[in-house]
């Protein structure tokens, strides 16, 4: 759900919004990752999921067919964690880790677990981080259409940004 200015926000708040659409995203992720290293159906020019990227992609042989799924496995991806526009830091000091293809999916599957994880402890560090780029990402680029209010404000008890 998102307010009139299309920033995403729910009656859970916006912790809630971001949370769902964060897991939405991995599954995508993980499906098309599974396309291409469990099916191996390679695109001639793959374009990035919302959570990773090829970085040094299998050429097709000689004969111009499609690399083999086991050559697939070793190209190297970008795996980062989209919340809206923003990423997550990942690893210490980064907001994206590279790693050999043979392991995206099960990267993208922890990734999943950690996100889930989130909602059962908001008081974490990463849940914080986690919100606080939720926050920022949702906070309405329009100002609001109520007569005599000029902007938005952040209400911490309600999880969402309010009209003042």
């Amino acid at each position: 759900m998102s307010d009139s200015t299309g920033a995403p926000q729910s009656q859970n708040g916006i912790f809630a919004a971001f949370h769902e659409l964060t897991l939405k995203g991995l599954e995508q992720s993980l499906l098309d990752a599974q396309a291409r290293y469990e099916r191996g159906d390679a695109q001639a020019d793959p374009a990035p999921s919302l959570n990773w990227a090829v970085t040094n992609q299998a050429m097709p042989d000689e004969s111009g067919a499609a690399p083999s799924l086991e050559t697939l496995l070793q190209e190297e991806v970008i795996l980062w964690l989209s919340v809206g526009d923003e990423k997550l830091e990942i690893v210490p000091g980064s907001d994206h880790a590279t790693i050999q293809a043979s392991a995206l999916i099960n990267a993208l599957k922890e990734m999943q677990t950690m996100v889930q994880d989130l909602a059962e402890d908001r008081s974490s560090e990463l849940a914080s981080q986690f919100h606080d780029i939720a926050i920022a990402q949702a906070k309405p680029s329009s100002p609001p259409e109520d007569e005599g209010k000029s902007d938005w404000e952040y209400d911490a008890t309600l999880d969402r940004y309010i009209a003042v």
